[in-house]
């Protein structure tokens, strides 16, 4: 009889849970190491644009050597990076390094982080879905996508509560957290049979790549990433917004906007939850609901009302949460077993891309509030398009 696997349950929350962590502990950083926000940020993102390149030669990895190997090798990657983290600051701290070192060493635990912790969450999901019944697909993937955004939500409360025990607690944690889930990943891969062997590879191989290079999934693909530029680009949008309509300073601004990613990841475990739930389920119909909450609330973020935000952001958590479901769960369709991390990984990709273009939004507006509202009205009117040409795909398919 094989066991339960809540060992992927408990490892695919580690990226949110460190990157909640993260942002509560940057004034520390700071602090400690005489960065500044920007060197900061820069440093951070680099270890996500890795990913782009990362996440696929994981999910091609997985192919040869099984999701369990993968997985372990990317949680021991994401404890080593951390490890590295602390190592930058104890010597910023005790050794007084100078800048320059404290900088190559974060820029080794970033590199290290994000040719490794790409492996995470798509191989869980792959992983997951394998072990479960095609008809639980969706289901299965809800309930991961909830612990995951639970542990967005706990991140910033662990946090408060690891920094009273000590300034580097927090890294500490992050440091040797994840060789818990290493040995609890290690100790269920021996009890349980995953689909790697010679002949599943070469049949899956080529029929997911069959599938997956199909206009389906490129629709779905084209939305994925419309979605994250979204969520990316309003992510930073929030500051302006809450500063300009409420005039706040920037502390009031910072326990606003705690207030409003609290609600947001609140909002996404109950859309995660509420899905797990349901038997039947029609996916245009879901992501055709997905767009009309994206639209509203785009709409919503452009009147000048004041608190609307607390309408606006839960209904982008809730729009981003369905279609990212409906999609990984489309995608795994598409291919076999021993195949899920390919599509898992190029969801990954493609969201990666999404959020480096939500980026790049912004600075083509300059940060203009309402000139980025626009370009991202019309970015999800597209989004709503591809949705609609996937449908007409799908009935094309059929009458063939």
């Amino acid at each position: 009889m094989e066991k339960r696997p809540w060992p992927l349950f408990v490892s695919a929350p580690l990226l949110g849970l460190s990157q909640s962590i993260l942002v509560v502990f940057t004034p520390i950083f700071i602090d400690k190491t005489s960065l500044s926000i920007e060197s900061l940020a820069m440093l951070m993102s680099l270890g996500s644009m890795l990913f782009l390149f990362s996440t696929p030669m994981w999910a091609k990895l997985s192919l040869r050597l099984g999701y369990a190997q993968v997985l372990m090798r990317g949680i021991l990657g994401f404890s080593v990076s951390f490890t590295v983290m602390l190592l930058a600051l104890w010597g910023s701290v005790t050794w007084q390094w100078p800048l320059l070192w404290v900088v190559f060493t974060l820029i080794i635990s970033r590199l290290i982080y994000g040719m490794t912790a790409s492996a995470i969450v798509p191989n869980c999901q792959a992983w997951l879905t394998e072990l479960s019944p095609a008809t639980q697909t969706m289901k299965k993937l809800a309930q991961l996508s909830a612990t995951m955004a639970v542990g967005r939500l706990l991140g910033p409360l662990l946090a408060m509560s690891l920094i009273w025990l000590g300034w580097l607690t927090p890294v500490l944690f992050l440091c040797f957290a994840p060789l818990m889930c290493l040995f609890s990943v290690f100790r269920f891969s021996r009890t349980t049979a995953t689909h790697t062997n010679k002949e599943l590879k070469a049949i899956n191989t080529e029929l997911g790549q069959n599938q997956l290079d199909s206009k389906l999934a490129h629709s779905l693909l084209i939305s994925i990433t419309l979605i994250c530029i979204t969520y990316s680009s309003v992510t930073f949008l929030l500051t302006p917004m809450v500063q300009a309509s409420l005039h706040y300073s920037s502390e009031e601004t910072s326990q606003y906007l705690s207030l409003l990613m609290t609600l947001a990841a609140i909002t996404m475990v109950f859309s995660h939850g509420l899905t797990s739930r349901l038997n039947n389920v029609d996916h245009f119909k879901m992501m055709l609901l997905a767009n009309i909450m994206l639209l509203l609330s785009l709409t919503l973020m452009q009147l000048a009302i004041p608190h609307i935000l607390f309408i606006a952001v839960p209904l982008l958590s809730g729009a981003f949460a369905i279609l990212q479901l409906q999609i990984t769960t489309l995608l795994c369709h598409l291919v076999g077993k021993g195949s899920k991390a390919i599509a898992t990984g190029l969801v990954s990709k493609y969201q990666t891309i999404g959020y480096v273009l939500g980026a790049c939004v912004l600075w083509l507006t300059s940060s203009d509030t309402n000139t980025s509202l626009h370009i991202l009205s019309l970015l999800a009117l597209a989004q709503l398009a591809s949705l609609i040409t996937w449908k007409l795909n799908i009935k094309a398919v059929e009458q063939v």
